[in-house]
């Protein structure tokens, strides 16, 4: 079952509003501590086009000083990154996000991968287009799966979906 509430956890509820003016948002963003300091992660994702490491190198020279004024004297590791071609989910508001992409889910009620294009998100279920359930060979037009039965979701990346300048 996929977490819930990342919008609301204070560092996205920080930081979110800085990256927006960046044409970024937050897909994932955590602090652990370590021995010698404290380690921040924060994966972005670009709205418009593909999230590159110019983007990452941007949120790192914005959040860096802030983030170090805040902790102090500890030392501060942050790592900024993409989410990655098949990125598995770790929260509903990944859906969101990801509006538009092919993804692949496991869905408990039917014990079975589905793989479809998210096309409309609720508060839950998420409905997906030109859906192709694991071992069958039919495609199905659309279908609502209920957050409560997704197992897993990951991003489905498939050459044939993306234009390569032809």
């Amino acid at each position: 079952m996929l977490d819930s509430g990342l919008e609301q956890s204070p560092l996205y509820v920080e930081y979110a509003p800085l990256l927006e003016h960046l044409g970024l948002d937050i897909v994932e963003i955590s602090q652990g501590r370590r021995r010698e300091g404290v380690h921040v992660l924060i994966i972005v994702l670009a709205r418009d086009g593909m999230t590159t490491v110019d983007h990452c190198a941007d949120v790192y020279r914005l959040v860096y000083p802030r983030m170090q004024l805040a902790l102090g004297e500890r030392d501060l590791s942050l790592e900024v990154s993409t989410p990655g071609l098949e990125r598995s989910f770790k929260d509903q508001y990944e859906f969101t996000l990801f509006r538009g992409r092919r993804v692949r889910i496991y869905d408990s009620g039917r014990r079975a991968w589905i793989g479809g294009i998210i096309e409309e998100v609720s508060d839950d279920s998420v409905v997906l287009s030109a859906v192709f359930v694991e071992n069958q060979s039919d495609e199905i037009e659309e279908m609502n799966v209920k957050f409560t039965a997704i197992q897993k979701a990951k991003l489905d990346y498939r050459w044939e979906d993306e234009r390569h300048g032809n």
